[in-house]
């Protein structure tokens, strides 16, 4: 596909844009209330990569509303100033978004600032309605923080208005029920937002960009479509913006902030496209765009002038520039797992699933692998995640590499799990990683068995194992480790395996889903029997559906999926105790009595059991072994890739 639009340049009040890649604000945790070394390479990484724009994450504007990036202070100019000569050689354009988030953040000991006092159910107080002087204070805040964005030496300033933070709280009039200048009427409600951007204008000057986020809640009782084609056109009025950023989403439902795999490709655009429409000036969106074709499509049809691709450029910042160059296969793609980006930050920072260097640039880019002094026959046993990352890793540092899979093809679990409804795009990842051993010179052997006289026959220096894990079909859970679980060893007894393979093909019109994990896997196998027409009973040890995926937002809108046609049932709290022909007992983990269910099919998902008896007989050959991924214990694909990037540069 010609790629004219989205690689053409586009001027934003007289700031040239070298092409319509965006990268949106998003969080990263890398600040430390200033820019830090880490922050400044991860931007650096994309500039590098192409990008044409940039937005810093969401920096708050006042001491009320904290977050990692503290635009309220002046130690964060000669900070801006680095990132700005780490950048600007490349072309990459940076502008900041500064906010206050109102009611969703706080200092623990004091009530949170919002428009009206709101009950927060969630931290058990309520919000403090700001007083006049305080609104004036918060105008000035945000004036402030965008001068020290010109200070620093950044492009532009983008004033946060979306997302249900504090804004559109005063937008809101589920959240204002002022009675004075700021609450009533419309226009009183969108006073405080437009006081802030004329602030803003006044200290920045006209020929500084500002622009603003925007974007739908698409939830019952928010600012919706409707209310934002109001809300567009009074901004059009104002006549000072000099770009419009349209999102999705609020707090109430922010799976749909940053929609995982299960969303497609532009997902927001039904709820963008009507606004950016109403716009003089030039707009962005978002919506899960990984491909310079997909952003050539949106501008190309006119639905915005620049399209944010960020998560697309935390798996790979040099997206622009290897499409470019001709080599857009290279591109290691984004899965829309969320693990890394999201549940990272829940973990303490930004991280990426395919990406291990994700937020650890100067630590771990492929740019910082070192060629090998001496280069090491080295053999990886197992073609999954991990083993095939260990693989790439150990080529492109000069090792001469060869992978063992006893399969017929490679990929692992990411294979099967591919299978699962909502869950294709995460076998994206395996073809890259097939592509990259052909590209890396790894000699890949399929359906290869490694024995302690193959590994002597072939004479490697070093053995990477990354066997994985096999499922386990006790019914045993972690919580009654000793009991033994009655009938498991019957046919309709399945794994996830079995079932999305298709090695179960008898589903029949009851199932039951044992869940003792909490992650992908028993989403997966939910869906999948839904899908073929079963009345699903999930069972879980778990006090809540699939609590590993929350943090990345995967739990809600399964359950979303799930719930539509009254065909799934789940129960917290409870494990199996017998299966039978056609029926599973139900036991609690709380003490309620026993129940049964009709079951045709039961799929137990387990932790699985480390496959790694190869090593113990390996070891007979005197190589050294590094046992990788599910090998080493139960695990996730970050842990998998993670583990498989650092066995290839330690050998």
């Amino acid at each position: 596909m010609a790629l004219d639009h989205v690689l053409s340049p586009i001027t934003i009040n007289g700031l040239e844009i070298k092409n319509r890649v965006t990268r949106t604000a998003h969080g990263t945790n890398l600040g430390d209330g200033a820019m830090s070394d880490d922050l400044i390479a991860y931007h650096e990484a994309r500039a590098k990569g192409g990008v044409g724009l940039s937005m810093i994450e969401a920096s708050s504007v006042h001491w009320t509303g904290p977050m990692t990036l503290h635009a309220w202070d002046d130690a964060i100019i000669p900070r801006y100033e680095i990132l700005m000569r780490k950048v600007e050689p490349h072309g990459m354009r940076m502008f900041s978004q500064i906010n206050h988030m109102g009611m969703y953040q706080a200092a623990p000991w004091m009530r949170p600032w919002s428009a009206s006092e709101i009950p927060l159910p969630h931290i058990g107080m309520v919000t403090h309605a700001m007083t006049k002087d305080e609104i004036d204070e918060v105008v000035d805040a945000f004036a402030q923080a965008a001068r020290r964005a010109k200070e620093g030496g950044l492009h532009g300033v983008e004033i946060h208005g979306a997302h249900n933070f504090l804004i559109q709280q005063f937008i809101s009039e589920t959240t204002n029920h002022r009675d004075d200048d700021y609450g009533g009427s419309f226009e009183n409600r969108m006073r405080f937002y437009l006081e802030i951007l004329h602030a803003v204008r006044d200290i920045v000057g006209s020929d500084f960009v500002m622009g603003t986020r925007v974007g739908p809640h698409n939830f019952p009782g928010g600012l919706n479509v409707d209310e934002h084609v109001e809300i567009v056109n009074r901004l059009m009025q104002e006549g000072i913006l000099d770009y419009l950023n349209v999102s999705h989403g609020s707090s109430n439902n922010s799976h749909k902030i940053i929609g995982g795999m299960h969303e497609d490709t532009g997902y927001e655009l039904p709820s963008s496209a009507p606004l950016t429409k109403l716009a003089n000036i030039p707009t962005v969106v978002t919506g899960r765009f990984r491909t310079l074709e997909d952003a050539e499509q949106v501008i190309a049809q006119g639905m915005a002038d620049l399209v944010g691709m960020t998560r697309a450029h935390i798996a790979d910042p040099d997206i622009v520039n290897k499409t470019t160059a001709g080599r857009a296969h290279e591109v290691r793609p984004c899965i829309g797992c969320n693990q890394g980006c999201l549940g990272g930050l829940m973990q303490g920072r930004v991280g990426c699933t395919v990406n291990v260097a994700a937020g650890h640039e100067l630590r771990l880019g492929d740019d910082r692998l070192e060629t090998a002094d001496a280069p090491k026959k080295v053999l990886v046993v197992g073609g999954g995640a991990s083993g095939m990352e260990a693989a790439r890793v150990a080529a492109q540092r000069g090792h001469r590499v060869t992978l063992a899979e006893a399969s017929a093809s490679l990929g692992g679990t990411l294979r099967v799990a591919r299978l699962a409804p909502k869950h294709e795009s995460i076998g994206d990842v395996a073809d890259w990683l097939e592509a990259e051993m052909d590209r890396r010179g790894v000699v890949v052997l399929l359906e290869t068995r490694v024995t302690p006289e193959l590994i002597r026959d072939m004479g490697p220096d070093v053995v990477i194992l990354a066997t994985g894990a096999n499922p386990r079909l006790d019914g045993k859970v972690a919580e009654r480790p000793d009991e033994e679980v009655q009938g498991v060893g019957q046919d309709h007894v399945v794994s996830t395996q079995q079932l999305l393979t298709g090695m179960h093909n008898q589903i029949g019109e009851t199932a039951v889903v044992l869940d003792d994990v909490g992650a992908y896997e028993g989403i997966g196998a939910a869906e999948y029997l839904v899908e073929q027409g079963a009345h699903v009973t999930f069972v879980t040890t778990q006090p809540v559906f699939a609590p590993k995926m929350m943090p990345n937002l995967a739990a809600t809108p399964a359950l979303e999926r799930l719930n539509k046609d009254g065909r799934f049932k789940l129960i917290t709290r409870a494990y199996i105790e017998k299966v039978t022909e056609d029926e599973v007992v139900i036991g609690s983990l709380e003490g309620w009595p026993s129940q049964s269910t009709s079951a045709e099919t039961v799929v137990l998902v387990t932790e699985n059991r480390p496959d790694n008896d190869l090593a113990e007989h390996l070891s007979s050959a005197g190589v050294p072994i590094h046992v990788v991924g599910d090998a080493g214990g139960p695990a996730y694909l970050p842990a998998a890739f993670a583990q498989g990037n650092l066995a290839g540069r330690r050998v």
